[in-house]
């Protein structure tokens, strides 16, 4: 569900007038995450990281009404009720599709449905791209580098309004475990300050995953 938003009396206005005149408004921003309790009950639950760190890069954008604005085909902006993650899947043959998953508060009941649907697309494969479904943050991990710069690529006609999040590999320093993670956002819909909300709500998330990890 959403609502439109009334541009001329909304408080972004000139700064969404702005970035339209723009060939490609977006931008990114990359920054390392200390995961160290976050993975460590991740691990002693036994559940998955991925499906985990969609569960928590999906709560922290839901907490920012800016990561839930998208611009429509029209041109209007809506604000959507609750956004959900989709992320890049490999498959067994090296290549990878798309898959969906409807975000749940609730987080072992988002990462047991995540889990089915994860499965069940390994088996479908294909690229089903669902631009048309806009209350979708987009999420891409790449497991096998930790990386300090990223650049998406961008249908032509494409909708770019959607935030994308890329993570890469965790490693360990100093005693702690980190993650690169990089968001990319539609300049006349968020701004660095939101950007920093995003980084630092998620800090608290994975910093404190006894709010939402329960023990089974």
């Amino acid at each position: 569900m959403y609502d439109i938003l009334d541009i001329d009396q909304w408080k972004r206005k000139d700064l969404f007038r702005f970035f339209e005149s723009y060939d490609n408004p977006t931008w990114d921003l990359l920054s390392e995450v200390r995961i160290t309790p976050f993975y460590n009950a991740v691990k002693r639950e036994g559940h998955s990281f991925f499906l985990s760190f969609l569960y928590v890069g999906s709560l922290t954008c839901n907490a920012i009404e800016e990561l839930r604005c998208r611009i429509d085909g029209e041109g209007r902006v809506r604000r959507y009720e609750t956004v959900h993650p989709g992320s890049t899947i490999l498959y067994d043959d090296d290549t990878y599709g798309f898959g969906y998953f409807d975000f749940k508060s609730n987080y072992l009941e988002f990462v047991g449905a995540a889990a089915t649907e994860f499965e069940r697309q390994k088996m479908r494969k294909g690229v089903d791209a669902k631009d048309d479904d806009l209350a979708k943050i987009y999420f891409s991990p790449i497991p096998w580098v930790s990386f300090s710069g990223f650049r998406h690529p961008f249908r032509k006609g494409g909708n770019i309004s959607v935030p994308m999040i890329v993570f890469g590999k965790h490693f360990e320093r100093d005693g702690e475990r980190y993650m690169s993670v990089g968001i990319t956002l539609h300049h006349g819909l968020a701004d660095g300050y939101h950007a920093g909300r995003f980084f630092t709500i998620l800090q608290d998330h994975l910093d404190h995953p006894e709010h939402y990890m329960l023990p089974r």
